[in-house]
C-alpha cells in the first residue's frame, strides 16, 4: 500500500508540477515577493480543496466520471466542455515542452511539430507498453525533472555570482533576487488577478482529471497527505524557477554590455541579446502584463547564458530538460485521463481513445507554430480557466459528496466571477488574436446548452 501511495503521489505531482511552474508563476514570485506568495496561498488552498473533493467523490462511490455526472449531478454536458479544455491544455503543454527540447537540440521552431509528434507518440507508446507500470514511469520522470530543476537553479546561481561583475548587471540581479524574499513589493489589482488565475491553471483544474484519478485510486490512499507533499514541491519548484530567472537577468545585462563593446559580435547578435534582456527585465518588473505576453520569456534564458557562464551547455541542458520532463509527465497524464473520459463518453476502445486524444493534441501543438494561432490557444486557459474550474466543481454540489457543500458553492461563485473578469480583460484587449482566444474559450461552454438533450438521449 505504501508503494501505491508513493506512486499515486508522483502521478498527481507529475500532472500538477508542469510547465506553468517554470513559465508563469516565477513572474509573480519576483514582482510581488513574499506578500504575493502569501496571497497566492489562497487560490492554492482552494485548488487543494477542490482537487481533494473531486477525487474523493469518485474514490468513495467508485463511479466513473461520466456516471457521476449523469447519475448524480444530472449534468452530462459538462464532461464535453471539460474534455475540450483538456485537449487545449494538452496541445499547449505539448508545444511548450517541445520548445524546450528544440533548444536542447539547437534546432529552430519549424522542427517543433516533429518534436511534438515524437513526444505524443512516446507518451502513447509508454501507456500501451507499460502494462500496469505507468505509475512507475511517471514517478521516475517526476523525480528526474525535480532534481534537474533544482540542480540547474543552484548551478545558475553559483555561476552568476561568480561571473557577473558589471556593476549595473549586479544591481539588476540583486534587485530581482531580493524582491523574491521581500515583503515590500507592491501589489496591483490586475496583477493579483492574473496571479490567482495562473495558480489555478498550474493545478490543472477544469479538465476532469481528478475525478478520473479518484475512480481508480486505492481506498486506503490518503489524498490529504499526497496533496500536502505536492503543495510543498510546487512551492519549492516555483521559487527555484524564480531565482533562476533573477540570476539570469544579471547574466543577460552583462552579456549585452560585452556584446556592444566587442567589435567581433555583429549588430544583429547584440540586438538579439538586448531584446532577450529587455524581455527578462519586463518579466521581473511589470506585474500587470498579461501572462500570455510573458509565457515565452523563460526560453530567453538559454540565449543569455550561452557563452556567458561557465558550463553553459550543461546548465542549459539541465534547465530545458527539466522543463521538457515537467511537460512530459503532464502530457502522459492528460492523454491517459483524456482517453478514459473519451472511452466512457464515446464507447471507444482504449487504443482508439488513446490514439484520438494523442492525435488531436499533436495537431494542436503543430498548429501553434504559427504565432497568431499560438497566441489564440494560450489565451484560452488564461481567459476561461476559472470558469472551467467552476464547471468541474459544480457536480459536487448536488451530489452531497463534498466535505463542505456550502464551501464548494461559495468557491464556484467566486470562480465564475473571476472568470467574467478574465474574459473581460481578453475581450477588451487590443490584439485580435487575444480576442479570438477568448471567443474560442467561450466556445468550450457551448456543450452546456445541450444538457437536456443528452439527458433525454440517455433515457
Amino acid at each position: 500500500m505504501r508503494k501505491i501511495s508513493f506512486l499515486m503521489a508522483f502521478l498527481i505531482a507529475g500532472y500538477i508540477l508542469g510547465i506553468w511552474n517554470f513559465l508563469v508563476l516565477p513572474k509573480y514570485y519576483i514582482n510581488f515577493g513574499l506578500k504575493g506568495f502569501i496571497v497566492s496561498l489562497v487560490p492554492t488552498l482552494v485548488a487543494m480543496f477542490l482537487i481533494y473533493s473531486e477525487a474523493e467523490s469518485t474514490k468513495k462511490t467508485r463511479y466513473l466520471i461520466y456516471e457521476l455526472f449523469f447519475k448524480i449531478s444530472r449534468t452530462p454536458a459538462l464532461i464535453f466542455s471539460l474534455l475540450m479544455f483538456l485537449l487545449v491544455i494538452l496541445g499547449v503543454t505539448t508545444y511548450y515542452s517541445s520548445y524546450g527540447l528544440a533548444l536542447i537540440l539547437g534546432v529552430g521552431s519549424k522542427y517543433i511539430p516533429i518534436l511534438a509528434a515524437g513526444t505524443v507518440a512516446l507518451s502513447i507508446l509508454m501507456l500501451l507498453l507499460a502494462k500496469g507500470r505507468t505509475l512507475e514511469f511517471i514517478s521516475i520522470f517526476s523525480i528526474l525533472f525535480i532534481l534537474f530543476a533544482l540542480v540547474a537553479a543552484l548551478l545558475i546561481r553559483n555561476g552568476a555570482l561568480a561571473t557577473v561583475v558589471s556593476p549595473q548587471a549586479v544591481q539588476y540581479m540583486e534587485n530581482a533576487v531580493s524582491s523574491i524574499t521581500s515583503f515590500n513589493m507592491p501589489l496591483t489589482a490586475k496583477g493579483v488577478i492574473y496571479m490567482l488565475v495562473s495558480v489555478l491553471i498550474s493545478f490543472g483544474l477544469g479538465t476532469g482529471v481528478y475525478y478520473v484519478i479518484g475512480s481508480f485510486a486505492p481506498e486506503e490512499l490518503d489524498l490529504r497527505k499526497v496533496l500536502a507533499g505536492v503543495f510543498v514541491l510546487q512551492i519549492i519548484l516555483s521559487f527555484a524557477a524564480a531565482f533562476t530567472v533573477a540570476y539570469s537577468l544579471g547574466a543577460a545585462y552583462q552579456a549585452v554590455e560585452e556584446a556592444f563593446q566587442n567589435p567581433d559580435i555583429s549588430a544583429g547578435e547584440s540586438l538579439e541579446l538586448f531584446t532577450r534582456f529587455d524581455d527578462l527585465k519586463q518579466y521581473t518588473t511589470n506585474s500587470d502584463a498579461s501572462p500570455v505576453d510573458s509565457i515565452e520569456v523563460f526560453y530567453s534564458i538559454p540565449t543569455v547564458l550561452k557563452g556567458n557562464l561557465s558550463n553553459d551547455t550543461t546548465l542549459i541542458t539541465l534547465l530545458m530538460l527539466s522543463l521538457y520532463l515537467a511537460g512530459l509527465t503532464s502530457i502522459i497524464v492528460l492523454i491517459e485521463m483524456g482517453s478514459h473520459i473519451l472511452s466512457e463518453v464515446m464507447q471507444l476502445s482504449r487504443n482508439g481513445s488513446l490514439g484520438l486524444v494523442g492525435f488531436i493534441g499533436m495537431m494542436l501543438a503543430a498548429a501553434m507554430v504559427v504565432g497568431d494561432i499560438r497566441t489564440m490557444f494560450v489565451v484560452v486557459p488564461f481567459s476561461v480557466a476559472t470558469i472551467m474550474a467552476a464547471i468541474e466543481s459544480y457536480p459536487l454540489i448536488p451530489s452531497e459528496l463534498a466535505p463542505n457543500k456550502g464551501a464548494v458553492l461559495a468557491i464556484v461563485l467566486v470562480l465564475l466571477l473571476s472568470g467574467l473578469v478574465t474574459i473581460y480583460y481578453a475581450l477588451t484587449a487590443s490584439a485580435v488574436q487575444v480576442k479570438m482566444g477568448a471567443v474560442l474559450g467561450l466556445v468550450l461552454l457551448v456543450p452546456l446548452l445541450m444538457n437536456k438533450v443528452l439527458l433525454k438521449s440517455r433515457r
